[in-house]
């Protein structure tokens, strides 16, 4: 039986069967029955199959590419970031094909527009001077023969002088034109030397930043080597750092900033934080530097330096709307105070306000010494630095916001109109 599967197969010669009509019209073909088939005698050889392998190989790659697309859409079938896979793919193979010469490429023009500062302080009682610290800066303009730096704050501060080293070399006085200790940035300008060439850095888009994307850092580090780069990574994006502007000891602000494991060292504050196209997406600032950290840097995103650059800029100053109110964190709050004001011993979340600025708009809001504010529009206060964010990140001069307090235990909500801060 198991032979016969090989032999083919033919039907044997039947002789026509009568049929009982007369007329072509009449007549139905008969076909013989399964019965009546035969192998045929006279073969005894085995005959290889003849195979046809062009709808093997069609049916082949369409298969192939069947379960490719079967297998891509499991991949993206409700993925809540499939709206992005073009950008991701575009991402992705700009990481892969980033070579060392898109990196030197993109070193090379922008080193020119970072310059090294040097601040110089005076002693009040004689004409001797001296180099209270180093740092670095970025041309961001240039207007005629005058070009605009954006710095570091700290790296200023205090100065009576800066001196701003060009990276070819020379070396010209500089004016600061405002200061930011909130945000750590200033501005200055400096009249060109002759026969210099530089040109202002590129802007890029720090709000399209990716953690793993390539980045490096160039400065002039410990204010010897100038113009060094250094090469890393995005570690991560959209980081709040807590950051005390006037060394009490109170964390006035939670500064938003890029942490990198480029390195950065001191004299690298206020140096640029570049791109592989080399755009400038941040401003060096700050460094964790305890002894059980390494490769943990900060820098100020280049979207939220921009309008601060403008205002100091333009108005020597940075303008922010204000309550007007003098508060305590009400964890740090006396337990007698407590008492006094009927807030729970159980309660340590929100600030505690302690006077209030006559006029202002917290008294035309409504609010008492005693008061304790626990939001401010669609942001929780908890502590300082809540408020501080609330006031300065989230709104701006002339805004109304909603105030919800808590008044001896009980809840109430009232709304002001910010005013400028004096």
């Amino acid at each position: 039986m198991n032979e016969e599967r090989h032999h083919e197969y033919e039907p044997q010669d039947v002789e026509p069967l009568e049929h009982e009509a007369d007329t072509m019209n009449d007549v139905k073909p008969t076909y013989p029955s399964r019965s009546e088939w035969r192998p045929k005698q006279e073969e005894h050889v085995r005959h290889k199959p003849r195979v046809n392998l062009k709808p093997l190989l069609l049916g082949g790659v369409g298969g192939f590419l069947g379960a490719a697309l079967f297998f891509l859409a499991m991949m993206l079938w409700d993925s809540p970031t499939s709206r992005f896979v073009t950008n991701e793919l575009i991402r992705t193979e700009q990481a892969v094909t980033v070579t060392e010469s898109d990196i030197t490429s993109a070193v090379t023009g922008a080193k020119t527009s970072v310059v090294s500062i040097t601040n110089i302080q005076r002693a009040f009682t004689s004409d001797s001077q001296w180099e209270a610290g180093a740092g670095s800066g970025v041309i961001y303009k240039v207007d005629g023969d005058t070009a605009y730096i954006v710095t570091n704050f700290h790296v200023i501060e205090e100065a009576d002088e800066i001196n701003v080293a060009f990276s070819d070399g020379q070396v010209a006085s500089a004016t600061i034109l405002g200061e930011d200790p909130l945000n750590d940035l200033a501005v200055a300008s400096v009249k060109l030397p002759a026969n210099i060439d530089v040109a202002p850095i590129a802007l890029g888009d720090s709000t399209v930043l990716q953690a793993g994307e390539t980045v490096m850092a160039i400065g002039n580090p410990l204010g010897v080597f100038s113009n060094s780069v250094t090469r890393g990574i995005v570690s991560g994006v959209e980081r709040t750092v807590p950051v005390d502007t006037n060394s009490d000891g109170l964390m006035d602000y939670n500064a938003e900033v890029i942490q990198t494991d480029a390195a950065i060292n001191p004299g690298n504050s206020g140096g640029a934080l570049i791109n592989i196209r080399g755009e400038l997406v941040g401003i060096n600032s700050m460094k964790i530097a305890e002894a059980s950290v390494e490769g943990v840097g900060f820098s100020i995103p280049v979207n939220v330096a921009l309008p601060v650059i403008d205002m100091l800029e333009r108005d020597g100053e940075v303008t922010r709307a204000q309550l007007g109110v003098t508060i305590q964190e009400v964890i740090a709050v006396p337990g007698n105070v407590r008492e006094e004001y009927g807030i729970s011993f159980d309660n340590e979340d929100g600030v505690f306000v302690e006077a209030i600025t006559p006029g202002s708009p917290a008294e035309e809001a409504g609010l008492r010494v005693g008061d304790v504010i626990v939001k401010i529009g669609d942001r929780d206060i908890k502590r300082y630095v809540d408020l501080r964010d609330a006031l300065y990140r989230d709104a701006t001069v002339g805004d109304k916001v909603t105030i919800e307090y808590t008044r001896r235990g009980k809840a109430s909500k009232t709304e002001a109109t910010l005013t400028e801060a004096t």
